[in-house]
């Protein structure tokens, strides 16, 4: 990626914080995830550490595959990247998390989860009129 266009990417996800991350399953069905905590580390890599939903840690264990979308609520103008998960690493995990339990708390993620995603691409978003065409 472009330095500049790192640089503008950067700034959009600390304005904003949420970033949506799309990703599927092996048999291509999408999910969609809203998360706060993406940081770049490198021109070409991601490191994004949040409490994922079940649904997305299970699919990226299927498919690496994932886009990012961060979209200001005001200019409705942002940016779309793809990458590819390459090591998915758990971090915090719930403490006290009671067995007995267990029922009512299914399907909500016991551990937080850090995710390296190398850039693949990066096009611009918006909600109007735009064309699909890749910046990097």
């Amino acid at each position: 990626m472009k330095k500049g266009m790192l640089e503008k990417v950067r700034k959009l996800v600390q304005e904003v914080a949420v970033v949506y991350v799309a990703t599927s399953d092996k048999e291509g069905v999408p999910h969609i995830a809203a998360a706060e905590g993406m940081t770049f580390i490198r021109e070409d890599r991601i490191l994004f550490k949040a409490w994922f939903c079940l649904k997305t840690v299970a699919n990226l264990g299927e498919n690496p595959k994932l886009s990012l979308a961060i979209l200001h609520p005001g200019t409705k103008e942002g940016y779309q990247i793809l990458g590819e998960v390459d090591r998915i690493e758990k971090g915090a995990i719930l403490d006290g998390f009671r067995l007995e339990e267990e029922k009512k708390w299914s399907g909500y993620p016991q551990a937080e989860h850090q995710l390296s995603i190398r850039i693949e691409k990066v096009s611009s978003l918006t909600s109007g009129p735009h064309t699909d065409q890749f910046i990097e």
